[in-house]
């Protein structure tokens, strides 16, 4: 992560903390590495921005949109160890810490910097992705679902709405975050 990404970040949440934003920040509890997959990273991604165009088209407020991605491979657990077919192993405390198959759940440092490749992986892909999309990609709400909604005629006129604005690149702009879980460890 750059200084001038943390200072950008630090501004918007002052931003939001006066009420001139919304903050959108969803993601996964806990990512394993084999989860760092193009498909899905894109898919995550879409849908934490298509969030902030709809929260934005509904308050009126720019939003600051945050994944949890790129480096939630931590799991916090109540006891360090657990019972699995009568036998007491070591928890799974996430990819960074452990495997989850139980020969591999001997904690292994050799993991951290697994996470730190895939984080920074992830991190790029994102990046990546965002500086080669179009703002139309976050416009592109499918809403076949709601269908049934006894408001989709509503939602159906928000989208077009949505759909019809001049968004500018602002719409792609995201940040990322995970909660230190393991410090103990990390």
């Amino acid at each position: 992560v750059q200084a001038s990404e943390c200072e950008k970040l630090k501004q918007r949440l002052a931003e939001a903390g006066r009420g001139e934003r919304f903050i959108i920040q969803g993601g996964d509890c806990a990512e394993r590495f084999i989860d760092c997959e193009a498909d899905r990273l894109e898919t995550q991604l879409k849908l934490i921005l298509q969030m902030g165009v709809i929260v934005e088209h509904v308050t009126g407020k720019p939003t600051v949109r945050i994944c949890r991605i790129a480096g939630q491979y931590g799991k916090p657990r109540s006891k360090p160890t657990e019972v699995v077919d009568g036998k007491e192993v070591m928890s799974f405390k996430g990819d960074n810490i452990n495997g989850f198959e139980l020969k591999d759940r001997k904690w292994n440092p050799e993991r951290l910097l697994q996470g730190y490749f895939h984080s920074t992986a992830t991190l790029n892909f994102l990046r990546s992705y965002v500086s080669s999309a179009e703002p139309a990609d976050c416009t592109n709400i499918d809403i076949n679902a709601l269908r049934a909604s006894k408001d989709y005629a509503e939602i159906v006129s928000d989208v077009r709405a949505i759909r019809a604005k001049d968004s500018g690149k602002d719409v792609m702009d995201f940040f990322t975050a995970h909660e230190a879980m393991q410090l103990d460890l990390e």
